[in-house]
Formats: C-alpha cells, structure tokens, sequence
C-alpha cells in the first residue's frame, strides 16, 4: 500500500515537473475517457497537491538533482575519453617526416571520431554510384588537394564540409598519420579529428549516398573481417568487413585502403591488438608504412 501511494505520488511529481500536468492540462488529457476517470484523477491530483506538496517539491528537486549530476558524469566521461585517445594519437602525428618526398599529386581523408556512452566511433560514407572513381565504395570524407589548399590538413577539412556538411570550426584536429600511395598513384594523407556526437551530416548528393557510423572497435574483431595476399596494386594484406549498420538495416563492404587506415586508427587509439594478422608492428607500425612507401615511389 505504501508503495502504491509513493509511486503514484512520485509519478504526479514526475508529471508536474514535466509540464504534462496541470488542472486544466488534465481536462484534456481525460476528455477522450468517461467522466468517472475525469473525476477521479481531478481528486486523486488535488488530494496530494494539498496533502503532500512538500513532498512533491522534494521528489521533483531530487530528481532534478540527479539529472544533472548524471548529465555531468556522462559529460566527464567522454571528455577523459577524448583527452586520454588524443594523448596517444598524438604521439603518432608525422609533423615533417615526409616533407622529403618526391612531389605527387595528392589527396587526404579526414578519420572523424566521436565518443558515444563511453564507446569511440568513426564516421564513413558511401560514394555515389554516379562517381567516374571509386564509385559506390566506402570511404572516409576526402578527395584530392586543391592549388587553393595550404596542406593535407586544409584539404581534409575542405573535401569534408563538401561532401557532408561538417564544418571545420566543428573539428578537433589531432594529428595526420602516415601517407600511403593508393591504387590510383595518389599519396593520401590520413588526418584524425574529433567531432560532436551530435553531428548530423549533409550529404552532398552528387558525390556521397550515405553517411554511416561504426564502433572503431569493429576493426579490431575478426567475426566480420576477411583478408586476402597478392592483389593486384595493393602491399601486403587486403583487409575486408561487412558491416550492418542497425539504423537503417543496411550492409556495407569496406575493404583496401579505407579498410586498413581504418584498423591503424583502431590500433593506435584502443592500444588494441587485433584478432587477425594486420602485417605490420601494432606498437609501432610507423617502419611498415616507410617500407611499402619507399617501395611505391621506387617503382614509379
């Protein structure tokens, strides 16, 4: 009996913080219903505003209360979780490293993360069908550098508010990570940043079909991830998902060099060993990545 009056009172209190009740609010809410329920809950309202109003006052304070001490926890949550990510990222940006290479044509790709109820996630897209390359591939934002690009960081963000509406203002920038020479010849740049959870792009129809997210652990399992030797314009493995985003019940394919900045990123952020043969130190993955560019450049 106690419990049914503090859970009826509780929820009046629930209802009253809420601005779902009011004498004249609950009028509407009964008009649809018979008189007698009308009549009853008009009482039953009245009954505990009279004879337990500072009760209510408590229960709606106390609630009040744990709202915000929950609402803060969570955000200091992902605040030391992006702090503690961007430490470790860090150690890895190139700075000048490269600047001796030869001059290629170039292009970059931004690796966006967020964290998510204290799990890290990255944003990918799917190029339109209608693209003359890499059409209908997965991808990270990302395209070719501009004359008007100051640096592979410029172009990142640029290719990225282009294709899915996500300002620069909006990125964190951490740090860029190794160049690989693609399929294609051009020598990609990765840069990681972190966004807001938040987000929620726009995608430019003529060049993106879709824009999904992952858990960046998802690259560390071996449950979804294949891997082949010997392809054709590809160094060592060729890693591949299947993905099955639960929001909207499709299923994408990421493989080649998406596929592998995808994994380095997941290695190097989650301090994770994955659960399949990658082909290069997860610790310090830097001298795999120098060989199979210098072998790139030396056949060109």
């Amino acid at each position: 009996m106690v419990l049914g009056k503090f859970a009826i009172i509780y929820t009046l209190a629930f209802l009253q913080r809420r601005c779902f009740l009011n004498y004249h609010g609950l009028i509407r809410l009964s008009s649809a219903a018979n008189v007698s329920f009308t009549v009853s809950i008009t009482v039953l309202f009245l009954a505990v505003n009279v004879c337990f109003p500072r009760f209510c006052v408590y229960l709606i304070i106390s609630r009040t209360r744990l709202f915000k001490t929950w609402t803060l926890t969570r955000s200091l949550t992902i605040m030391h979780v992006k702090e503690e990510i961007i430490g470790i990222l860090k150690q890895f940006d190139i700075g000048d490293k490269f600047s001796y290479l030869p001059l290629l044509p170039r292009a970059s790709v931004l690796i966006p993360l967020f964290v998510r109820s204290g799990r890290l996630y990255t944003l990918l897209t799917l190029r339109s069908k209608e693209l003359r390359t890499s059409a209908g591939e997965v991808c990270f934002p990302g395209g070719k550098r501009d004359p008007s690009d100051h640096d592979d960081v410029d172009t990142a963000l640029r290719e990225a508010e282009e294709e899915i509406g996500l300002s620069p203002d909006d990125v964190q920038v951490v740090c860029t990570l190794f160049p690989i020479i693609n399929k294609t010849g051009l020598l990609v740049t990765p840069v990681v940043g972190f966004i807001e959870e938040s987000f929620c792009p726009s995608p430019n129809p003529a060049e993106v079909s879709a824009v999904f997210t992952v858990p960046l652990d998802f690259f560390t399992s071996k449950e979804d991830h294949h891997s082949t030797y010997g392809v054709v314009g590809m160094s060592g493995l060729l890693h591949s998902f299947y993905f099955v985003d639960t929001d909207s019940g499709s299923q994408y394919h990421i493989w080649g060099l998406t596929a592998l900045l995808a994994i380095l990123v997941a290695v190097l952020a989650l301090k994770k060993k994955p659960e399949f043969e990658v082909g290069f130190d997860s610790e310090d993955p830097l001298a795999f990545f120098q060989q199979i560019l210098h072998r790139r450049i030396s056949k060109l």
